[in-house]
């Protein structure tokens, strides 16, 4: 029985209960055979394989519905009305919610998303993505950015080939692998970055004119300057304007050593400084950019607002947090933690495949092997190129060598192509 309150409403009901029903069978005996609805046949047997490794993380969608389900949620509400500051509030969420998930992540993310990548191609079995279910759901089966393609063959192409997932492979791990390190003092970065935002919180109340119901104690040894904001620059400053703002803060020398310690700790040296993580990053806001343009018809300019201006500003962003040092020679120390690895310390001679092991390792300096020999000779255009886009690029290649240069092309695009060479025709 539920307590008052605490039930879904009826449409979010019976979808919870249908995905309930269609993933826990992944760990069912019998049941694990049968296809599900929601990943079909090869993906169903791919996670079944991934709950008998690994039990967490096969069936962990089961696993979070059985427990939001459970008396866990309650539990947490009723400790975080008791907190009676924001100190303690803050260390319910974290022990009851964020440690938990963190803990899980650490363990599991990276083996969903492996799982979910080497079984993608199939996915158009699920009958999630057929006609009648995407009907039930009140979804559109025929939208313009189908280009006359069936709602089956639309979806499990954009989920196979098209969504950027090497990308998004490239992030998830560098940033699990970052909040997942131990800083100097053997804590789990995660809790750093949490005790960051914490404390952010608190300046924030402070700044607005509010009490925060608590003060952390390491504030105590700094001027309330430190801790106080003008958020009228937020509101409505440009990026340049915050951007200033904040330097202008962070100058401040009695204030410099709370800064140092709050925000610029080793981890965060661990992630700033993570050249992977920012090109991977880099890479999948073009890549999206590129998405939203050729698949949904989105115009150059609104898809540049969506990713490229906010990945521009993100990028300045960290190109001056690599090196906080101001004009007045105050300085922050970004170090990495000890221990972690590899191409974050920014030296050249370090082998990009430091800290890696195993298969990992191994793709690594076939790829980074594969790179030298490239840039050795000449190289071909397309092979900075992944996926769809690098066939699209094998094919035009082949037609600058006398074949049809609209090969490989679709809906408006081939139009185009096909009316600016006639002699295809």
């Amino acid at each position: 029985m539920k307590p008052n309150g605490m039930g879904f409403s009826s449409a979010v009901s019976t979808m919870t209960s249908f995905v309930k029903t269609d993933m826990c069978r992944i760990k069912h005996p019998v049941a694990k055979d049968h296809e599900s609805a929601i990943l079909g046949i090869a993906c169903k047997a791919a996670f079944v394989g991934l709950y008998e490794e690994k039990p967490r993380c096969g069936a962990f969608l089961c696993d979070l519905i059985e427990t939001l389900e459970g008396e866990k949620p309650l539990e947490f509400f009723e400790a975080f009305l008791a907190a009676t500051t924001d100190d303690v509030a803050f260390q319910v969420i974290e022990d009851h919610i964020f440690t938990p998930l963190m803990e899980w992540k650490c363990e599991c993310t990276l083996d969903v998303l492996d799982t979910f990548m080497g079984c993608r191609s199939n996915m158009g079995e699920a009958k999630i993505l057929s006609v009648n279910m995407a009907g039930l759901a009140g979804m559109d089966t025929n939208a313009p950015y189908q280009q006359g393609k069936g709602f089956n063959e639309f979806w499990a192409e954009f989920i196979d080939e098209t969504i950027p997932w090497d990308s998004i492979r490239v992030v998830v791990d560098r940033f699990t692998q970052n909040v997942c390190n131990n800083d100097n003092r053997g804590d789990k970065c995660y809790s750093y970055f949490y005790s960051t935002v914490t404390k952010l919180y608190q300046w924030y109340m402070k700044s607005t004119g509010m009490k925060p119901a608590g003060r952390s104690s390491i504030s105590r040894k700094y001027d309330s300057s430190c801790t106080t904001f003008n958020l009228d620059i937020m509101a409505t400053g440009g990026f340049t304007d915050i951007k200033d703002a904040l330097v202008n803060k962070m100058c401040v020398d009695d204030c410099s050593g709370l800064y140092q310690d709050t925000l610029f700790g080793c981890c965060t040296a661990n992630m700033i400084q993570d050249n992977e993580l920012t090109g991977g990053l880099q890479d999948l806001a073009r890549e999206l950019k590129d998405l939203v343009v050729e698949t949904f018809d989105y115009s150059e300019e609104e898809a540049s607002e969506m990713f490229s201006t906010y990945m521009g500003y993100a990028t300045e962003a960290l190109g001056m947090l690599r090196d906080p040092t101001c004009d007045n020679g105050v300085s922050y120390d970004m170090v990495p933690c000890e221990g972690s690895a590899d191409t974050r310390k920014g030296e050249e001679d370090m082998s990009p495949c430091a800290g890696l092991k195993g298969k990992k390792k191994k793709k690594c300096e076939r790829e980074n092997a594969d790179q030298g020999s490239e840039e050795e000779g000449a190289g071909s255009p397309c092979d900075a190129l992944k996926g769809k886009k690098k066939r699209k690029c094998m094919e035009a290649q082949d037609g600058d060598s006398g074949e049809n240069p609209c090969a490989g092309l679709k809906g408006k695009k081939k139009k185009k192509c096909m009316a600016a060479n006639p002699e295809m025709v």
